[in-house]
């Protein structure tokens, strides 16, 4: 899903949408807060700070890396997007998640 997000995002016609600023924004905030969700649900022994702090990293290099491939100058307003997006998406993970069952030790064996 990352990487499909990132091959996605270097396309030449991804930029389309940036003429519908309010899709432009909402596309970055939905695709970072469905990334988030996703590595919460795929990697639960990871520390969701962890999951977060790398979900948000990939977002400002993925706008450094759209430099290159879209030819525009870095967009600090997606990255901030991105990231709470990103944040949504970790306290969506968090409010859904089930409760964990305490599973002791069976002593008798």
């Amino acid at each position: 899903m990352t990487l499909g997000l990132l091959w996605v995002s270097l396309q030449p016609l991804a930029g389309w949408v940036s003429a519908y600023v309010h899709l432009h924004f909402a596309a970055h905030f939905a695709a970072y807060a469905v990334l988030v969700f996703a590595w919460r649900r795929g990697l639960p022994g990871v520390p969701a700070r962890f999951v977060l702090l790398a979900v948000v990293a990939f977002g400002f290099a993925q706008e450094a890396i759209e430099i290159a491939g879209h030819a525009h100058p870095f967009e600090l307003a997606d990255a901030l997007v991105d990231a709470a997006g990103a944040v949504a998406g970790a306290v969506i993970a968090r409010t859904t998640q089930r409760p964990r069952t305490s599973q002791a030790p069976d002593r008798d064996s």
